[in-house]
Protein backbone atom coordinates (compact mmCIF):
# COMPACT_ATOMS: atom_id res chain seq x y z
CA UNK A 1 0.00 0.00 0.00
CA UNK A 2 1.32 3.55 -1.07
CA UNK A 3 2.10 5.51 1.83
CA UNK A 4 1.39 9.00 -0.16
CA UNK A 5 -1.67 10.79 0.64
CA UNK A 6 -3.39 13.93 -0.83
CA UNK A 7 -4.99 16.88 0.94
CA UNK A 8 -6.71 19.95 -0.40
CA UNK A 9 -3.57 21.85 0.05
CA UNK A 10 -0.67 19.90 -1.42
CA UNK A 11 0.00 15.91 -1.98
CA UNK A 12 2.08 14.81 1.14
CA UNK A 13 4.19 11.81 2.09
CA UNK A 14 3.94 10.21 5.61
CA UNK A 15 7.63 11.17 7.64
CA UNK A 16 8.19 9.67 11.18
CA UNK A 17 11.27 9.57 13.57
CA UNK A 18 12.89 6.00 14.30
CA UNK A 19 13.43 5.82 17.94
CA UNK A 20 10.76 6.69 21.21
CA UNK A 21 11.89 8.26 24.18
CA UNK A 22 12.63 6.03 27.05
CA UNK A 23 9.98 4.75 29.16
CA UNK A 24 10.06 2.40 32.10
CA UNK A 25 8.75 -1.18 30.60
CA UNK A 26 8.72 0.00 27.23
CA UNK A 27 10.71 -0.76 24.05
CA UNK A 28 12.68 2.47 22.48
CA UNK A 29 13.37 0.91 19.09
CA UNK A 30 10.97 1.14 16.19
CA UNK A 31 12.06 -0.72 13.08
CA UNK A 32 11.22 0.71 9.88
CA UNK A 33 8.11 -1.57 9.37
CA UNK A 34 6.36 0.01 12.30
CA UNK A 35 7.24 3.13 11.33
CA UNK A 36 3.60 4.21 9.47
CA UNK A 37 1.22 2.18 11.56
CA UNK A 38 2.74 4.48 14.33
CA UNK A 39 1.90 7.93 12.34
CA UNK A 40 1.12 10.04 14.92
CA UNK A 41 2.33 8.18 17.89
CA UNK A 42 6.16 8.46 18.15
CA UNK A 43 5.82 9.87 21.63
CA UNK A 44 3.64 6.40 22.89
CA UNK A 45 5.94 4.27 24.72
CA UNK A 46 5.85 0.65 23.18
CA UNK A 47 5.24 -2.39 25.43
CA UNK A 48 5.86 -5.96 25.16
CA UNK A 49 3.17 -8.01 25.07
CA UNK A 50 3.24 -10.52 28.16
CA UNK A 51 -0.17 -11.57 28.46
CA UNK A 52 -3.96 -10.59 28.91
CA UNK A 53 -3.71 -9.75 31.97
CA UNK A 54 -0.78 -7.40 31.91
CA UNK A 55 -3.14 -5.43 28.74
CA UNK A 56 -6.05 -5.56 31.07
CA UNK A 57 -3.87 -3.41 34.13
CA UNK A 58 -2.29 -1.19 31.61
CA UNK A 59 -5.74 -0.60 29.80
CA UNK A 60 -6.77 0.14 33.61
CA UNK A 61 -4.28 2.07 34.73
CA UNK A 62 -4.08 4.36 31.84
CA UNK A 63 -7.86 4.83 31.97
CA UNK A 64 -7.76 5.74 35.24
CA UNK A 65 -5.06 8.35 34.66
CA UNK A 66 -7.30 9.74 31.84
CA UNK A 67 -10.81 9.62 34.15
CA UNK A 68 -8.68 11.61 36.98
CA UNK A 69 -7.18 14.39 34.38
CA UNK A 70 -3.87 13.48 35.07
CA UNK A 71 -2.80 12.48 31.80
CA UNK A 72 -4.26 13.08 28.17
CA UNK A 73 -2.23 9.95 26.86
CA UNK A 74 -4.97 7.84 25.08
CA UNK A 75 -3.45 5.47 23.38
CA UNK A 76 -0.94 2.00 24.51
CA UNK A 77 1.16 0.03 21.79
CA UNK A 78 2.19 -3.31 22.56
CA UNK A 79 4.28 -5.32 20.38
CA UNK A 80 3.88 -9.06 19.75
CA UNK A 81 0.89 -9.42 19.23
CA UNK A 82 0.02 -12.03 16.68
CA UNK A 83 -3.30 -13.11 15.20
CA UNK A 84 -4.11 -15.97 17.34
CA UNK A 85 -3.40 -13.55 20.39
CA UNK A 86 -5.80 -10.74 18.79
CA UNK A 87 -8.04 -13.94 18.95
CA UNK A 88 -7.57 -14.21 22.50
CA UNK A 89 -7.71 -10.33 23.51
CA UNK A 90 -10.88 -10.52 21.60
CA UNK A 91 -12.37 -13.29 23.67
CA UNK A 92 -11.70 -10.97 26.97
CA UNK A 93 -12.81 -7.33 25.08
CA UNK A 94 -16.10 -7.44 27.85
CA UNK A 95 -13.20 -7.52 30.94
CA UNK A 96 -10.97 -5.19 28.67
CA UNK A 97 -13.23 -2.91 28.31
CA UNK A 98 -15.67 -1.34 26.09
CA UNK A 99 -14.22 1.90 26.08
CA UNK A 100 -11.60 0.65 23.79
CA UNK A 101 -10.64 0.97 20.13
CA UNK A 102 -8.40 -1.63 18.68
CA UNK A 103 -5.78 -0.94 15.40
CA UNK A 104 -3.43 -4.08 14.63
CA UNK A 105 -0.91 -4.64 12.05
CA UNK A 106 -0.39 -8.12 11.44
CA UNK A 107 2.14 -7.87 9.21
CA UNK A 108 4.22 -5.91 11.85
CA UNK A 109 1.83 -8.06 15.22
CA UNK A 110 1.74 -4.29 16.39
CA UNK A 111 -1.69 -3.49 18.52
CA UNK A 112 -2.65 0.11 19.20
CA UNK A 113 -5.52 0.46 22.03
CA UNK A 114 -7.03 3.62 21.76
CA UNK A 115 -8.91 4.70 25.59
CA UNK A 116 -11.85 6.26 25.28
CA UNK A 117 -13.22 6.56 28.58
CA UNK A 118 -14.39 9.88 29.26
CA UNK A 119 -17.48 11.43 27.67
CA UNK A 120 -15.83 14.23 26.15
CA UNK A 121 -13.92 11.14 24.00
CA UNK A 122 -17.51 9.71 22.96
CA UNK A 123 -19.66 12.57 22.80
CA UNK A 124 -18.35 14.48 19.41
CA UNK A 125 -18.88 12.28 17.23
CA UNK A 126 -22.27 10.32 18.30
CA UNK A 127 -24.22 13.94 18.47
CA UNK A 128 -22.94 14.61 15.37
CA UNK A 129 -23.60 11.12 14.04
CA UNK A 130 -26.75 11.83 15.59
CA UNK A 131 -27.95 15.31 13.79
CA UNK A 132 -27.27 13.62 10.53
CA UNK A 133 -29.54 10.82 11.02
CA UNK A 134 -32.39 13.14 12.46
CA UNK A 135 -32.01 14.92 9.09
CA UNK A 136 -32.33 11.85 6.79
CA UNK A 137 -35.99 11.58 9.33
CA UNK A 138 -36.75 15.03 8.57
CA UNK A 139 -36.49 14.32 4.59
CA UNK A 140 -39.01 11.42 5.44
CA UNK A 141 -36.51 8.96 5.46
CA UNK A 142 -36.11 5.82 8.37
CA UNK A 143 -34.20 6.45 10.96
CA UNK A 144 -31.90 3.54 9.88
CA UNK A 145 -31.22 4.75 6.70
CA UNK A 146 -27.67 5.09 8.03
CA UNK A 147 -27.28 2.01 10.25
CA UNK A 148 -25.20 2.45 12.95
CA UNK A 149 -21.79 -0.27 13.35
CA UNK A 150 -20.28 0.91 16.32
CA UNK A 151 -17.15 -0.17 16.81
CA UNK A 152 -16.95 -3.21 14.22
CA UNK A 153 -13.52 -4.54 13.26
CA UNK A 154 -13.00 -4.11 9.77
CA UNK A 155 -10.30 -5.69 7.53
CA UNK A 156 -7.63 -4.27 5.05
CA UNK A 157 -5.10 -6.47 3.50
CA UNK A 158 -2.14 -6.07 6.18
CA UNK A 159 -4.28 -4.77 9.27
CA UNK A 160 -7.59 -4.39 11.58
CA UNK A 161 -9.14 -1.58 12.95
CA UNK A 162 -12.12 -0.30 15.14
CA UNK A 163 -13.70 3.06 13.97
CA UNK A 164 -15.10 5.12 17.11
CA UNK A 165 -18.63 5.03 15.14
CA UNK A 166 -19.46 4.16 11.88
CA UNK A 167 -22.82 4.01 9.45
CA UNK A 168 -23.70 1.90 6.43
CA UNK A 169 -26.71 2.55 4.13
CA UNK A 170 -28.98 -0.53 4.26
CA UNK A 171 -28.40 -1.41 0.65
CA UNK A 172 -25.45 -3.26 2.35
CA UNK A 173 -27.04 -5.94 3.44
CA UNK A 174 -23.76 -8.16 4.01
CA UNK A 175 -22.65 -7.98 7.47
CA UNK A 176 -19.01 -8.04 6.17
CA UNK A 177 -19.88 -4.69 3.92
CA UNK A 178 -17.89 -1.66 4.81
CA UNK A 179 -19.26 1.65 6.09
CA UNK A 180 -20.26 4.49 3.95
CA UNK A 181 -19.09 7.25 6.79
CA UNK A 182 -16.87 6.61 9.71
CA UNK A 183 -16.14 8.90 12.58
CA UNK A 184 -12.74 9.14 14.37
CA UNK A 185 -12.74 11.84 17.24
CA UNK A 186 -9.33 12.67 20.07
CA UNK A 187 -8.21 14.87 22.26
CA UNK A 188 -5.31 17.80 21.29
CA UNK A 189 -2.02 17.04 19.85
CA UNK A 190 -3.05 13.58 18.08
CA UNK A 191 -4.22 15.40 14.76
CA UNK A 192 -1.78 13.39 12.81
CA UNK A 193 -3.18 10.38 14.41
CA UNK A 194 -6.69 11.41 13.81
CA UNK A 195 -5.72 11.76 9.71
CA UNK A 196 -4.08 8.87 9.39
CA UNK A 197 -6.93 6.85 10.62
CA UNK A 198 -9.10 8.69 8.15
CA UNK A 199 -6.64 7.55 5.56
CA UNK A 200 -6.71 4.09 6.48
CA UNK A 201 -10.72 3.64 6.07
CA UNK A 202 -10.66 5.51 2.62
CA UNK A 203 -7.85 3.45 1.26
CA UNK A 204 -8.31 -0.14 2.88
CA UNK A 205 -11.93 -0.18 2.65
CA UNK A 206 -11.01 0.28 -1.36
CA UNK A 207 -13.57 3.31 -2.33
CA UNK A 208 -16.36 1.79 -0.03
CA UNK A 209 -15.75 4.16 3.11
CA UNK A 210 -16.91 7.58 1.40
CA UNK A 211 -16.45 9.76 3.90
CA UNK A 212 -13.99 10.15 7.22
CA UNK A 213 -14.96 12.65 9.48
CA UNK A 214 -12.32 13.37 12.27
CA UNK A 215 -12.96 15.60 15.34
CA UNK A 216 -10.07 16.67 17.54
CA UNK A 217 -11.09 18.28 21.17
CA UNK A 218 -8.86 20.92 22.83
CA UNK A 219 -10.24 21.03 26.18
CA UNK A 220 -8.48 24.01 27.62
CA UNK A 221 -9.38 26.53 24.91
CA UNK A 222 -13.03 25.33 24.37
CA UNK A 223 -12.51 24.45 20.43
CA UNK A 224 -13.46 21.48 18.40
CA UNK A 225 -12.10 21.02 15.12
CA UNK A 226 -13.46 19.00 12.09
CA UNK A 227 -11.97 17.84 8.93
CA UNK A 228 -13.83 16.18 6.04
CA UNK A 229 -11.54 13.31 4.01
CA UNK A 230 -13.10 11.73 0.91
CA UNK A 231 -11.03 10.31 -1.77
CA UNK A 232 -10.73 12.28 -4.91
CA UNK A 233 -7.77 12.38 -8.12
CA UNK A 234 -4.53 12.81 -7.21
CA UNK A 235 -2.72 15.96 -8.55
CA UNK A 236 0.88 15.67 -10.71
CA UNK A 237 0.58 12.57 -11.38
CA UNK A 238 2.51 11.77 -15.00
CA UNK A 239 0.45 10.72 -17.72
CA UNK A 240 -0.34 7.32 -18.45
CA UNK A 241 2.55 5.17 -19.56
CA UNK A 242 2.77 1.05 -19.47
CA UNK A 243 4.44 1.55 -16.52
CA UNK A 244 1.56 4.02 -15.08
CA UNK A 245 -1.23 2.40 -15.91
CA UNK A 246 -3.22 5.08 -13.32
CA UNK A 247 -1.85 8.19 -14.06
CA UNK A 248 -4.71 9.67 -11.45
CA UNK A 249 -5.45 7.41 -9.06
CA UNK A 250 -7.77 8.30 -5.78
CA UNK A 251 -6.19 9.58 -3.01
CA UNK A 252 -7.15 10.62 0.41
CA UNK A 253 -7.99 14.40 0.56
CA UNK A 254 -8.77 16.61 3.15
CA UNK A 255 -11.54 18.04 1.46
CA UNK A 256 -13.03 20.61 4.62
CA UNK A 257 -11.67 21.92 8.00
CA UNK A 258 -13.90 23.42 10.02
CA UNK A 259 -13.22 25.10 13.59
CA UNK A 260 -15.14 25.69 16.18
CA UNK A 261 -13.65 28.02 19.21
CA UNK A 262 -16.41 28.94 22.09
CA UNK A 263 -16.13 32.51 23.44
CA UNK A 264 -13.01 33.72 21.12
CA UNK A 265 -10.66 36.56 22.37
CA UNK A 266 -12.78 38.85 18.98
CA UNK A 267 -16.29 37.72 18.89
CA UNK A 268 -17.86 36.90 15.84
CA UNK A 269 -21.01 38.54 14.51
CA UNK A 270 -23.22 35.54 15.65
CA UNK A 271 -25.56 33.81 13.22
CA UNK A 272 -28.01 34.02 16.26
CA UNK A 273 -28.56 36.47 18.48
CA UNK A 274 -30.25 35.69 21.85
CA UNK A 275 -34.02 35.52 21.53
CA UNK A 276 -33.71 34.47 17.84
CA UNK A 277 -34.72 31.22 16.56
CA UNK A 278 -32.68 28.98 14.36
CA UNK A 279 -32.74 25.70 12.28
CA UNK A 280 -30.62 22.79 14.01
CA UNK A 281 -29.70 21.89 9.60
CA UNK A 282 -30.42 22.77 6.37
CA UNK A 283 -31.24 20.41 3.65
CA UNK A 284 -29.68 21.61 0.34
CA UNK A 285 -31.09 20.15 -2.90
CA UNK A 286 -28.74 18.81 -5.54
CA UNK A 287 -27.59 22.42 -7.78
CA UNK A 288 -29.27 24.28 -5.33
CA UNK A 289 -26.87 24.87 -2.27
CA UNK A 290 -28.19 25.71 1.17
CA UNK A 291 -31.55 26.00 0.17
CA UNK A 292 -34.23 25.18 2.70
CA UNK A 293 -35.99 22.02 2.10
CA UNK A 294 -39.85 21.81 1.80
CA UNK A 295 -39.74 19.60 4.88
CA UNK A 296 -39.37 22.95 7.82
CA UNK A 297 -36.72 21.23 10.33
CA UNK A 298 -37.56 21.21 14.24
CA UNK A 299 -36.06 24.98 15.56
CA UNK A 300 -34.48 25.65 18.22
CA UNK A 301 -34.85 28.80 20.40
CA UNK A 302 -31.57 30.32 21.60
CA UNK A 303 -32.49 32.24 24.98
CA UNK A 304 -30.54 34.99 26.39
CA UNK A 305 -27.64 33.65 28.31
CA UNK A 306 -28.21 29.75 27.71
CA UNK A 307 -26.04 29.61 24.47
CA UNK A 308 -22.20 31.05 24.89
CA UNK A 309 -20.83 32.40 21.51
CA UNK A 310 -18.59 30.88 19.01
CA UNK A 311 -16.22 31.71 16.14
CA UNK A 312 -17.26 29.32 13.60
CA UNK A 313 -14.17 28.84 10.85
CA UNK A 314 -14.88 26.95 7.45
CA UNK A 315 -18.45 26.21 7.66
CA UNK A 316 -20.89 25.21 6.39
CA UNK A 317 -20.39 21.11 6.94
CA UNK A 318 -21.40 19.46 4.00
CA UNK A 319 -22.14 15.74 3.45
CA UNK A 320 -23.02 14.54 0.22
CA UNK A 321 -26.90 12.47 -0.23
CA UNK A 322 -25.35 10.29 -2.74
CA UNK A 323 -22.04 9.40 -1.18
CA UNK A 324 -24.12 8.83 1.86
CA UNK A 325 -26.83 6.73 0.72
CA UNK A 326 -25.64 5.51 -2.77
CA UNK A 327 -28.02 6.59 -4.99
CA UNK A 328 -29.54 9.92 -6.06
CA UNK A 329 -31.46 12.64 -3.87
CA UNK A 330 -35.41 12.74 -4.95
CA UNK A 331 -37.01 16.04 -3.68
CA UNK A 332 -37.32 16.97 -0.83
CA UNK A 333 -34.43 14.71 -0.05
CA UNK A 334 -30.82 16.43 -0.52
CA UNK A 335 -27.03 16.75 0.93
CA UNK A 336 -26.45 17.33 4.37
CA UNK A 337 -25.60 21.12 5.15
CA UNK A 338 -24.73 22.00 8.67
CA UNK A 339 -24.51 25.75 8.92
CA UNK A 340 -22.62 28.26 11.21
CA UNK A 341 -25.52 27.94 13.41
CA UNK A 342 -25.79 24.37 13.53
CA UNK A 343 -22.44 23.70 14.12
CA UNK A 344 -22.66 26.36 16.91
CA UNK A 345 -25.37 24.56 18.53
CA UNK A 346 -23.12 20.98 18.33
CA UNK A 347 -20.60 22.27 19.94
CA UNK A 348 -22.77 23.72 22.52
CA UNK A 349 -24.11 20.97 23.54
CA UNK A 350 -21.03 18.99 23.46
CA UNK A 351 -19.54 21.74 26.04
CA UNK A 352 -22.52 21.16 28.38
CA UNK A 353 -22.11 17.21 28.45
CA UNK A 354 -18.72 17.48 29.42
CA UNK A 355 -18.35 20.52 31.94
Amino acid sequence: MAAYFGSCDAPYAYTARSRLPPSTGASTETSPAEILPMEGLQDVPIHQYTGIRNLQQRVRSQSAKLLAGCSNLQYLIFRGVTKDRLAQIDSKRASIGKHTRMTHYMDTDLLIVKLMPLAKHETAHLTLADDLRSTFVRMGLPIHSLHPLGGTTFFGPTSSKEGDSAYKPLSREQETDWPIIVFESGLSERFTRLRHDAQWWLTNSGGDVKIAIIILITPAEKRLQVEKWCLSPATGYRPETRAYQNPNPLVPTRMQTITITQNPATPPNPTAQPGTTVQPSTIAHPRTTAQPSAIAPPSFTIQPGATASYAVIGAPLTLEFQNLLLRAPIPPEGDIVFTTADLSLWADRFWKCVK
